[in-house]
């Protein structure tokens, strides 16, 4: 530890949006709750957004917004700082953030090292010809890349079989929260959410997500459709904001379920949220490692969610959650009144959920993982 005692560490996160949502809200865990005695964080976002600037900025973390957020006017940003500044990692969130990243250190001649953290190879989803255009633009890229972090299994195996980077250069770390943040709300503040969203002696559903096509909120509203007439006290709340929320809203309509729906957008209270909740759904496409499958968890929630790679690693099926055919609203409706009607199999579920979550996907051991990695990138570059 020696060579570090005098010094901190200099860490940029670079994150692709100023969202709440799930990768976001993972840096904020390594920004917020390192050791500062140990790291000096700063924060790139590329547009003003206050949820999580306001956040960092209480933990005195140096926040970086370029005047502008076109592509070429972040590139210039992110060079120009990085030119004046010496940092020792850069920390990246996602693909786009990777890209802006990797390309603003080309020029440079003393280039930090960086960390690149996969959340989810959305890029393979993509047409043929474009998905292998942004598979070569990203294998020439991941050149000055120097771990890439994958936070499931899952995405490792798919990196590995698109040859988009040395095997040796992968670590796999998975995400993790606060357990204590979901499990110290009390009844009093969760009953007085309840009141003021008139949700009452409701059920109440929940689904948490960026309203953009790859979590397919479309096929929870038509299962939606589906439940309403056997179970009418049932009330879905909408949590995000995104592209997708007019046409969303519009669908409501045309089904009719506008009272049986509520549209949040983003909030900064999802601890409490998930605790007003009877039962959490998620409805991806496809996910890196979803942080909503923790949430639930930790909050003694269960859970009905897609069968797909990226929630496998965080669902057990039919023990921890209940998993539905992708896309398939009618299976998504069946496995939501089984749970809705079967009050002790939730309370199971639930409880099963959280030791699950508790001894797997814990903050505290992720950040742990990645000081390590931190402490490693650093020494090797002082060795050179």
């Amino acid at each position: 530890m020696a060579i570090w005692k005098n010094k901190k560490i200099k860490i940029l996160i670079i994150n692709p949006s100023a969202n709440l949502g799930g990768g976001n809200t993972i840096s904020n865990s390594l920004a917020m709750e390192s050791d500062k005695n140990l790291f000096e964080f700063f924060s790139f976002f590329p547009e003003k957004g206050m949820a999580l600037t306001n956040l960092r900025r209480k933990k005195n973390i140096k926040i970086l917004i370029p005047s502008n957020s076109n592509f070429f006017s972040i590139l210039k940003f992110l060079y120009s700082f990085l030119k004046k500044n010496k940092l020792d990692i850069l920390h990246t969130q996602g693909t786009r953030a990777a890209l802006w990243t990797r390309l603003a250190v080309i020029p440079l001649l003393n280039k930090p090292k960086i960390i690149y953290t996969l959340h989810g190879l959305h890029i393979i989803r993509k047409g043929f010809f474009f998905r292998w255009f942004l598979i070569l633009i990203e294998r020439f890229l991941n050149h000055w890349t120097d771990i890439l972090i994958c936070v499931s299994l899952a995405d490792k195996n798919l990196v590995l079989q698109y040859k988009l980077i040395a095997p040796e250069k992968i670590r796999v770390i998975k995400n993790g929260i606060s357990i204590a943040n979901f499990n110290k709300i009390s009844k009093k503040k969760a009953q007085d959410l309840k009141i003021k969203l008139n949700l009452e002696n409701k059920t109440i559903l929940t689904a948490i997500g960026r309203l953009h096509p790859p979590k397919d909120f479309e096929t929870i509203l038509n299962a939606l459709k589906l439940i309403v007439p056997k179970a009418a006290n049932v009330k879905l709340l909408i949590v995000g904001d995104g592209p997708l929320r007019k046409k969303l809203e519009d669908k409501t309509k045309q089904l009719n379920l506008e009272k049986y729906v509520k549209f949040l957008g983003w909030r900064k209270d999802i601890p409490l949220i998930t605790n007003i909740s009877d039962v959490m759904i998620l409805s991806s496409n496809w996910e890196g490692l979803s942080v909503v499958c923790l949430e639930a968890g930790a909050s003694h929630r269960a859970i009905v969610a897609s069968n797909i790679e990226g929630i496998r690693e965080a669902i057990i099926d039919c023990k921890t959650g209940l998993l539905f055919k992708k896309g398939s609203f009618e299976d998504l409706a069946q496995k939501l009144l089984k749970i809705i009607f079967d009050k002790k199999m939730r309370k199971k579920i639930g409880e099963e959920a959280f030791r699950f979550i508790r001894a797997n996907f814990h903050q505290e051991k992720m950040i742990e993982e990645y000081k390590k990695l931190y402490f490693s990138l650093y020494e090797n570059s002082s060795n050179k």
